[in-house]
């Protein structure tokens, strides 16, 4: 029997369902007693289902992660579990639920790397056993429940309303200020009040003698 393994591909070899090694790319020709399991190496990406995860305040929070893996034991990989990718998969939930109870929730968005960071180092030493190098994990999304994110809103309300009310103090104190100073100018000096009305004047009348004929 003829099996053709791509550059992307590995084969475990079976004889007579006994482990016989692991074959590269290329054509293979073996008997029919022999068969070749094949095991795609290229890097695979794993995105698991959001979960709510309680912190350590008690607030419900959905965390999702995306994991980026590859298998770098083919032979480990066929052999160590009936079903690898679900292992990883719980995995990785385990450990992000894990990474997250220790945080309060309002650390959890703010700790994204350091939650990812953990989740990855929990996880690569379990999956190892089965022939998977996890290469990355990212937190995608952190969700707050709807009455945190309301009151987040509200305070960024408040807090937006509450600078443009100081802006509107300091414009009303510099406008009495600059009143107080004009005051103490014009009682000082009162010349210049004169002059200013002067300069309110629209129209400037000279009264000048007539001149004799």
């Amino acid at each position: 029997m003829k099996h053709t393994l791509y550059p992307w591909e590995r084969g475990v070899r079976f004889d007579r369902g006994v482990l016989a090694g692991e074959v590269g790319p290329g054509e293979h020709k073996y008997p029919r007693h022999v068969t070749v399991q094949r095991v795609d190496i290229r890097p695979r990406t794993m995105a698991p289902a959001a979960q709510d995860v309680p912190t350590s305040d008690g607030v419900l929070v959905r965390v999702t992660v995306v994991v980026r893996w590859t298998v770098s034991k083919p032979t480990t990989f066929v052999v160590a579990s009936a079903s690898p990718e679900a292992e990883l998969y719980t995995a990785v939930q385990l450990a992000l639920r894990g990474a997250v109870l220790t945080r309060a929730h309002s650390a959890v968005d703010a700790e994204r790397d350091a939650i990812a960071a953990e989740v990855l180092a929990a996880v690569g030493p379990k999956v190892a056993e089965l022939g998977i190098v996890v290469s990355e994990v990212a937190v995608r999304d952190v969700v707050m429940p709807g009455e945190l994110r309301r009151a987040a809103l509200a305070e960024l309300v408040a807090a937006s309303e509450g600078r443009a009310a100081l802006e509107r103090a300091r414009g009303e104190t510099a406008a009495l200020r600059s009143l107080l100073n004009a005051a103490r100018l014009a009682e000082e000096h009162p010349a210049l009040l004169e002059l200013r009305a002067l300069q309110a004047a629209s129209t400037v009348v000279v009264d000048r003698p007539a001149r004799k004929g």
